[in-house]
Protein backbone atom coordinates (compact mmCIF):
# COMPACT_ATOMS: atom_id res chain seq x y z
CA UNK A 1 0.00 0.00 0.00
CA UNK A 2 1.47 3.34 -1.06
CA UNK A 3 1.19 6.20 1.39
CA UNK A 4 0.79 9.71 0.06
CA UNK A 5 0.19 13.08 1.65
CA UNK A 6 -2.79 14.35 -0.32
CA UNK A 7 -2.74 18.13 -0.54
CA UNK A 8 -5.90 19.53 -2.09
CA UNK A 9 -5.40 22.85 -3.84
CA UNK A 10 -7.76 25.11 -5.77
CA UNK A 11 -5.84 27.14 -8.36
CA UNK A 12 -7.43 30.12 -10.09
CA UNK A 13 -6.54 28.84 -13.56
CA UNK A 14 -5.47 25.53 -15.06
CA UNK A 15 -4.60 25.85 -18.78
CA UNK A 16 -1.14 27.14 -19.66
CA UNK A 17 -0.44 28.54 -23.09
CA UNK A 18 2.35 30.32 -24.87
CA UNK A 19 2.58 32.59 -27.88
CA UNK A 20 4.21 29.81 -29.90
CA UNK A 21 3.36 26.10 -29.95
CA UNK A 22 5.41 23.36 -28.30
CA UNK A 23 7.32 21.78 -31.19
CA UNK A 24 8.51 18.77 -29.18
CA UNK A 25 5.38 17.14 -27.78
CA UNK A 26 3.17 19.09 -30.18
CA UNK A 27 0.77 21.12 -28.12
CA UNK A 28 -0.65 24.61 -27.96
CA UNK A 29 -2.17 24.31 -24.51
CA UNK A 30 -1.33 22.15 -21.52
CA UNK A 31 -2.51 21.40 -18.03
CA UNK A 32 -1.91 18.90 -15.26
CA UNK A 33 -4.43 17.71 -12.65
CA UNK A 34 -1.61 16.97 -10.20
CA UNK A 35 1.73 18.38 -9.08
CA UNK A 36 4.56 16.05 -7.99
CA UNK A 37 4.32 12.35 -8.81
CA UNK A 38 3.79 9.09 -6.99
CA UNK A 39 5.50 7.08 -9.71
CA UNK A 40 8.71 8.08 -7.91
CA UNK A 41 10.95 7.80 -10.98
CA UNK A 42 14.48 8.34 -9.70
CA UNK A 43 15.66 10.30 -12.72
CA UNK A 44 12.64 12.64 -12.93
CA UNK A 45 13.47 16.18 -14.02
CA UNK A 46 10.58 17.34 -11.82
CA UNK A 47 12.75 16.83 -8.75
CA UNK A 48 14.90 19.79 -9.78
CA UNK A 49 14.63 22.97 -7.73
CA UNK A 50 13.72 25.06 -10.78
CA UNK A 51 10.16 23.69 -10.63
CA UNK A 52 9.57 24.81 -7.04
CA UNK A 53 7.78 21.59 -6.04
CA UNK A 54 7.48 21.74 -2.25
CA UNK A 55 7.86 18.80 0.11
CA UNK A 56 8.66 15.18 -0.74
CA UNK A 57 8.38 14.90 -4.53
CA UNK A 58 7.25 11.27 -4.38
CA UNK A 59 4.71 11.54 -1.57
CA UNK A 60 3.43 15.10 -1.13
CA UNK A 61 1.02 15.23 -4.06
CA UNK A 62 -0.90 18.39 -4.82
CA UNK A 63 -4.32 17.57 -6.21
CA UNK A 64 -5.90 20.34 -8.26
CA UNK A 65 -9.39 19.47 -7.13
CA UNK A 66 -11.17 22.13 -9.19
CA UNK A 67 -9.36 21.24 -12.46
CA UNK A 68 -12.51 19.94 -14.24
CA UNK A 69 -14.52 23.06 -13.31
CA UNK A 70 -11.69 25.33 -14.45
CA UNK A 71 -11.52 23.43 -17.75
CA UNK A 72 -15.20 24.09 -18.43
CA UNK A 73 -14.62 27.79 -17.86
CA UNK A 74 -11.34 28.13 -19.75
CA UNK A 75 -12.00 25.89 -22.75
CA UNK A 76 -14.91 28.06 -23.83
CA UNK A 77 -12.67 31.13 -23.91
CA UNK A 78 -9.88 29.67 -26.09
CA UNK A 79 -9.56 31.61 -29.34
CA UNK A 80 -7.52 29.09 -31.32
CA UNK A 81 -8.29 25.45 -32.05
CA UNK A 82 -5.15 23.41 -31.36
CA UNK A 83 -4.01 20.38 -29.34
CA UNK A 84 -4.10 20.39 -25.56
CA UNK A 85 -1.60 18.18 -23.77
CA UNK A 86 -2.26 16.67 -20.35
CA UNK A 87 0.55 16.12 -17.85
CA UNK A 88 3.93 17.75 -17.58
CA UNK A 89 7.55 17.10 -16.72
CA UNK A 90 6.71 17.12 -13.02
CA UNK A 91 3.67 14.86 -12.82
CA UNK A 92 1.72 12.09 -14.52
CA UNK A 93 -2.02 12.45 -15.00
CA UNK A 94 -2.39 8.71 -14.34
CA UNK A 95 -0.13 8.42 -11.32
CA UNK A 96 -1.26 6.07 -8.49
CA UNK A 97 -3.60 8.56 -6.76
CA UNK A 98 -5.67 8.88 -9.93
CA UNK A 99 -7.08 5.41 -9.26
CA UNK A 100 -9.13 6.80 -6.37
CA UNK A 101 -9.20 10.55 -7.07
CA UNK A 102 -10.45 10.11 -10.68
CA UNK A 103 -9.51 13.70 -11.44
CA UNK A 104 -8.09 12.93 -14.89
CA UNK A 105 -11.21 10.91 -15.64
CA UNK A 106 -13.39 13.93 -14.86
CA UNK A 107 -11.16 16.14 -17.01
CA UNK A 108 -11.45 13.63 -19.86
CA UNK A 109 -15.23 13.76 -19.61
CA UNK A 110 -15.11 17.56 -19.90
CA UNK A 111 -12.76 17.44 -22.89
CA UNK A 112 -15.01 14.92 -24.66
CA UNK A 113 -17.63 17.67 -25.01
CA UNK A 114 -15.28 19.85 -27.05
CA UNK A 115 -13.46 19.47 -30.35
CA UNK A 116 -9.87 20.13 -29.32
CA UNK A 117 -7.27 17.48 -30.18
CA UNK A 118 -5.93 15.96 -26.96
CA UNK A 119 -2.70 14.20 -26.03
CA UNK A 120 -1.39 12.51 -22.91
CA UNK A 121 2.10 11.49 -21.78
CA UNK A 122 2.07 8.68 -19.23
CA UNK A 123 3.88 5.70 -17.73
CA UNK A 124 0.65 4.17 -16.48
CA UNK A 125 -1.66 1.47 -17.79
CA UNK A 126 -4.45 3.02 -15.69
CA UNK A 127 -5.33 5.05 -18.77
CA UNK A 128 -6.98 1.89 -20.14
CA UNK A 129 -9.79 2.50 -17.65
CA UNK A 130 -10.79 5.57 -19.68
CA UNK A 131 -10.10 4.28 -23.18
CA UNK A 132 -13.72 4.70 -24.29
CA UNK A 133 -13.65 8.42 -23.49
CA UNK A 134 -10.35 8.93 -25.30
CA UNK A 135 -11.72 7.09 -28.31
CA UNK A 136 -14.73 9.40 -28.34
CA UNK A 137 -12.37 12.38 -28.39
CA UNK A 138 -10.31 10.78 -31.15
CA UNK A 139 -13.39 10.32 -33.32
CA UNK A 140 -14.35 13.99 -32.87
CA UNK A 141 -10.93 15.57 -33.23
CA UNK A 142 -7.81 13.56 -32.43
CA UNK A 143 -6.25 11.76 -29.49
CA UNK A 144 -2.56 10.95 -29.08
CA UNK A 145 -1.16 8.62 -26.46
CA UNK A 146 2.55 8.87 -25.69
CA UNK A 147 3.91 6.13 -23.44
CA UNK A 148 7.33 6.48 -21.87
CA UNK A 149 9.33 3.24 -21.75
CA UNK A 150 13.08 2.65 -21.69
CA UNK A 151 13.32 -0.65 -19.83
CA UNK A 152 12.96 -4.20 -21.09
CA UNK A 153 12.95 -6.00 -17.75
CA UNK A 154 11.16 -5.52 -14.47
CA UNK A 155 14.30 -5.58 -12.35
CA UNK A 156 15.64 -2.36 -13.86
CA UNK A 157 12.19 -0.81 -14.07
CA UNK A 158 11.56 -1.33 -10.34
CA UNK A 159 14.87 0.32 -9.46
CA UNK A 160 14.33 3.47 -11.50
CA UNK A 161 10.51 3.67 -11.76
CA UNK A 162 9.27 1.88 -8.62
CA UNK A 163 5.58 2.82 -8.80
CA UNK A 164 5.06 3.18 -12.54
CA UNK A 165 3.27 0.44 -14.47
CA UNK A 166 5.19 -2.74 -15.34
CA UNK A 167 6.79 -3.03 -18.77
CA UNK A 168 4.25 -5.55 -20.14
CA UNK A 169 1.31 -3.45 -18.98
CA UNK A 170 2.63 -0.41 -20.81
CA UNK A 171 3.14 -2.42 -23.99
CA UNK A 172 -0.40 -3.77 -23.67
CA UNK A 173 -1.68 -0.20 -23.26
CA UNK A 174 -0.07 0.84 -26.54
CA UNK A 175 -1.47 -2.26 -28.21
CA UNK A 176 -5.03 -1.57 -27.05
CA UNK A 177 -4.98 2.07 -28.14
CA UNK A 178 -3.54 1.10 -31.53
CA UNK A 179 -6.31 -1.49 -31.94
CA UNK A 180 -8.76 1.38 -31.71
CA UNK A 181 -6.78 3.30 -34.34
CA UNK A 182 -5.65 6.09 -32.04
CA UNK A 183 -2.30 7.82 -32.56
CA UNK A 184 0.43 6.28 -30.39
CA UNK A 185 4.00 7.33 -29.79
CA UNK A 186 6.75 5.69 -27.75
CA UNK A 187 8.96 7.95 -25.67
CA UNK A 188 12.25 6.07 -25.48
CA UNK A 189 13.59 8.41 -22.86
CA UNK A 190 15.57 8.91 -20.77
CA UNK A 191 18.11 6.30 -21.75
CA UNK A 192 20.35 5.63 -18.75
CA UNK A 193 24.12 5.82 -19.48
CA UNK A 194 25.77 2.38 -19.71
CA UNK A 195 22.52 0.74 -18.53
CA UNK A 196 19.94 1.26 -21.28
CA UNK A 197 21.80 3.36 -23.84
CA UNK A 198 23.63 0.54 -25.66
CA UNK A 199 22.95 -0.23 -29.32
CA UNK A 200 21.72 -3.72 -28.45
CA UNK A 201 19.29 -2.42 -25.85
CA UNK A 202 17.95 0.33 -28.10
CA UNK A 203 17.47 -1.98 -31.07
CA UNK A 204 15.49 -4.44 -28.97
CA UNK A 205 13.23 -1.67 -27.70
CA UNK A 206 12.72 -0.30 -31.19
CA UNK A 207 11.83 -3.76 -32.52
CA UNK A 208 9.16 -4.11 -29.84
CA UNK A 209 7.71 -0.69 -30.64
CA UNK A 210 7.74 -1.41 -34.36
CA UNK A 211 5.89 -4.70 -33.77
CA UNK A 212 3.22 -2.65 -32.01
CA UNK A 213 3.08 -0.35 -35.04
CA UNK A 214 3.48 2.85 -33.05
CA UNK A 215 3.35 6.02 -35.13
CA UNK A 216 6.65 7.47 -33.92
CA UNK A 217 9.48 6.79 -31.48
CA UNK A 218 11.18 9.68 -29.71
CA UNK A 219 14.54 8.78 -28.13
CA UNK A 220 16.32 10.94 -25.59
CA UNK A 221 19.31 10.90 -23.26
CA UNK A 222 19.26 11.53 -19.51
CA UNK A 223 19.58 15.07 -18.17
CA UNK A 224 20.58 15.66 -14.54
CA UNK A 225 20.16 19.16 -13.16
CA UNK A 226 22.52 20.00 -10.29
CA UNK A 227 20.81 19.81 -6.92
CA UNK A 228 18.05 17.50 -5.74
CA UNK A 229 17.46 15.68 -9.05
CA UNK A 230 21.12 14.79 -9.53
CA UNK A 231 21.62 13.88 -5.87
CA UNK A 232 18.64 11.48 -5.84
CA UNK A 233 19.75 9.79 -9.04
CA UNK A 234 23.38 9.45 -7.97
CA UNK A 235 22.23 7.81 -4.73
CA UNK A 236 20.38 5.14 -6.74
CA UNK A 237 23.51 4.52 -8.82
CA UNK A 238 25.54 4.16 -5.62
CA UNK A 239 23.05 1.64 -4.25
CA UNK A 240 22.49 -0.49 -7.33
CA UNK A 241 25.21 0.22 -9.90
CA UNK A 242 28.32 1.34 -7.95
CA UNK A 243 30.55 0.24 -10.81
CA UNK A 244 28.90 2.95 -13.00
CA UNK A 245 29.29 5.76 -10.47
CA UNK A 246 32.61 7.20 -11.64
CA UNK A 247 31.52 7.24 -15.26
CA UNK A 248 28.19 8.94 -14.54
CA UNK A 249 29.78 11.46 -12.19
CA UNK A 250 32.24 12.34 -14.95
CA UNK A 251 29.47 12.52 -17.55
CA UNK A 252 27.61 15.16 -15.54
CA UNK A 253 30.65 16.85 -13.99
CA UNK A 254 29.94 20.13 -15.79
CA UNK A 255 26.79 20.62 -13.66
CA UNK A 256 24.96 22.47 -16.40
CA UNK A 257 21.70 24.14 -15.42
CA UNK A 258 20.08 22.29 -18.34
CA UNK A 259 21.29 18.98 -16.91
CA UNK A 260 23.00 18.06 -20.18
CA UNK A 261 25.85 15.54 -20.05
CA UNK A 262 29.25 16.22 -21.61
CA UNK A 263 29.16 17.31 -25.23
CA UNK A 264 31.18 14.26 -26.35
CA UNK A 265 28.52 11.93 -24.94
CA UNK A 266 25.71 13.91 -26.57
CA UNK A 267 27.52 13.61 -29.90
CA UNK A 268 27.96 9.89 -29.38
CA UNK A 269 24.35 9.18 -28.37
CA UNK A 270 22.92 11.34 -31.16
CA UNK A 271 25.09 9.43 -33.63
CA UNK A 272 23.66 6.20 -32.21
CA UNK A 273 20.14 7.49 -32.68
CA UNK A 274 20.87 8.49 -36.26
CA UNK A 275 22.48 5.16 -37.19
CA UNK A 276 19.89 3.04 -35.39
CA UNK A 277 16.88 4.75 -36.98
CA UNK A 278 18.44 5.41 -40.39
CA UNK A 279 16.85 2.45 -42.17
CA UNK A 280 13.67 2.16 -40.14
CA UNK A 281 10.29 3.23 -41.56
CA UNK A 282 9.40 5.18 -38.44
CA UNK A 283 10.04 8.84 -37.56
CA UNK A 284 11.76 10.09 -34.41
CA UNK A 285 9.52 13.17 -34.30
CA UNK A 286 5.77 13.59 -34.28
CA UNK A 287 5.26 13.41 -38.08
CA UNK A 288 3.69 16.13 -40.20
CA UNK A 289 0.87 13.97 -41.56
CA UNK A 290 -0.41 13.44 -38.00
CA UNK A 291 -0.44 17.07 -36.88
CA UNK A 292 -1.51 18.61 -40.20
CA UNK A 293 -4.91 20.19 -39.69
CA UNK A 294 -4.59 20.02 -35.91
CA UNK A 295 -3.05 23.49 -35.56
CA UNK A 296 -3.77 26.89 -37.10
CA UNK A 297 -1.81 26.99 -40.36
CA UNK A 298 0.57 29.66 -39.06
CA UNK A 299 1.56 27.37 -36.18
CA UNK A 300 1.78 24.36 -38.50
CA UNK A 301 4.41 26.18 -40.56
CA UNK A 302 6.32 27.12 -37.39
CA UNK A 303 6.42 23.50 -36.18
CA UNK A 304 7.35 22.16 -39.60
CA UNK A 305 10.28 24.56 -39.98
CA UNK A 306 11.64 23.59 -36.56
CA UNK A 307 11.38 19.90 -37.42
CA UNK A 308 13.02 20.43 -40.80
CA UNK A 309 16.00 22.15 -39.18
CA UNK A 310 16.38 19.23 -36.77
CA UNK A 311 16.04 16.64 -39.54
CA UNK A 312 18.56 18.27 -41.83
CA UNK A 313 21.04 19.09 -39.08
CA UNK A 314 21.01 15.48 -37.84
CA UNK A 315 21.84 14.41 -41.41
CA UNK A 316 24.74 16.80 -41.70
CA UNK A 317 22.96 19.04 -44.19
CA UNK A 318 23.77 22.77 -43.81
CA UNK A 319 20.79 24.63 -42.37
CA UNK A 320 22.08 28.21 -42.31
CA UNK A 321 19.66 29.54 -45.00
CA UNK A 322 16.74 27.67 -43.42
CA UNK A 323 17.69 28.91 -39.97
CA UNK A 324 17.76 32.53 -41.15
CA UNK A 325 14.39 32.21 -42.87
CA UNK A 326 12.91 30.53 -39.81
CA UNK A 327 14.09 33.41 -37.60
CA UNK A 328 12.39 35.90 -39.90
CA UNK A 329 9.17 33.87 -39.96
CA UNK A 330 9.24 33.56 -36.18
CA UNK A 331 9.64 37.33 -35.81
CA UNK A 332 6.70 37.90 -38.15
CA UNK A 333 4.53 35.36 -36.33
CA UNK A 334 5.32 36.73 -32.87
CA UNK A 335 4.48 40.23 -34.09
CA UNK A 336 1.16 39.04 -35.56
CA UNK A 337 0.34 37.11 -32.38
CA UNK A 338 0.80 40.26 -30.29
CA UNK A 339 -1.73 42.04 -32.48
CA UNK A 340 -4.04 39.02 -32.27
CA UNK A 341 -3.84 38.96 -28.47
CA UNK A 342 -4.64 42.68 -28.26
CA UNK A 343 -7.55 42.62 -30.71
CA UNK A 344 -10.12 40.42 -29.02
CA UNK A 345 -12.45 40.75 -32.01
CA UNK A 346 -9.84 39.09 -34.24
CA UNK A 347 -10.27 35.35 -34.84
CA UNK A 348 -7.95 32.49 -35.73
CA UNK A 349 -9.53 32.48 -39.19
CA UNK A 350 -8.62 36.14 -39.67
CA UNK A 351 -4.94 35.46 -39.03
CA UNK A 352 -5.01 32.31 -41.17
CA UNK A 353 -6.61 34.21 -44.05
CA UNK A 354 -4.02 36.94 -43.76
CA UNK A 355 -1.23 34.40 -44.11
CA UNK A 356 -2.98 32.62 -47.00
CA UNK A 357 -3.25 35.92 -48.87
CA UNK A 358 0.44 36.64 -48.26
CA UNK A 359 1.33 33.19 -49.63
CA UNK A 360 -0.97 33.40 -52.65
CA UNK A 361 0.33 36.86 -53.56
CA UNK A 362 3.92 35.56 -53.32
CA UNK A 363 4.69 38.10 -50.61
CA UNK A 364 5.91 35.54 -48.11
CA UNK A 365 9.28 35.74 -49.84
CA UNK A 366 9.50 39.36 -48.67
CA UNK A 367 9.20 38.12 -45.09
CA UNK A 368 11.44 35.04 -45.11
CA UNK A 369 13.74 36.06 -48.02
CA UNK A 370 13.91 32.54 -49.41
CA UNK A 371 12.16 31.76 -52.70
CA UNK A 372 12.68 28.00 -52.49
CA UNK A 373 11.17 27.84 -49.01
CA UNK A 374 8.35 30.14 -50.10
CA UNK A 375 7.44 27.70 -52.88
CA UNK A 376 7.64 24.81 -50.41
CA UNK A 377 5.25 26.52 -47.99
CA UNK A 378 2.89 27.27 -50.89
CA UNK A 379 2.69 23.53 -51.57
CA UNK A 380 2.03 22.78 -47.90
CA UNK A 381 -0.68 25.38 -47.30
CA UNK A 382 -2.31 26.06 -50.66
CA UNK A 383 -1.97 22.62 -52.28
CA UNK A 384 -2.37 20.77 -48.95
CA UNK A 385 0.79 18.72 -49.36
CA UNK A 386 2.44 16.79 -46.53
CA UNK A 387 6.17 16.67 -45.82
CA UNK A 388 7.31 13.09 -45.29
CA UNK A 389 9.95 13.04 -42.56
CA UNK A 390 11.41 9.74 -43.76
CA UNK A 391 11.90 10.54 -47.45
CA UNK A 392 12.00 14.31 -46.92
CA UNK A 393 9.71 14.77 -49.87
CA UNK A 394 6.30 16.33 -50.37
CA UNK A 395 3.46 13.85 -50.82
Amino acid sequence: MLNFEKIYVYPKSIIKKGILPDTYFLGKYRFSPYQACGHACKYCDGRAEKYYVEGNFEKDIRIRKNAPDLLVKELTSLREIAPIRISSGISDAYQPLEKTEKLTLRCAEVLSEYTLPVGILTKSSLILRDIDIWQKIHQKSNFTLMVSLTFLDEKKRKIFEPHASPVEERLLTLQEFKKRKMVCGALMMPLIPQITDTNKYMIKLIEIFCDLKVDFIMPGYLTLRPGKQKEDFIQIIKNYYPEKLDFINHLYSNNRFSGNPLYSYRQQINKQFKETFAHLPIPTQYPHHLYKGQFPIYDEIFILLVHMMELYQSSGIPISPLKKSFAKYKNWLESEKKIFNRKRSMTQKDLENKLITIIQDNKLVEIIENQKLTSFIYQIIINHKVFDYQTRKLI
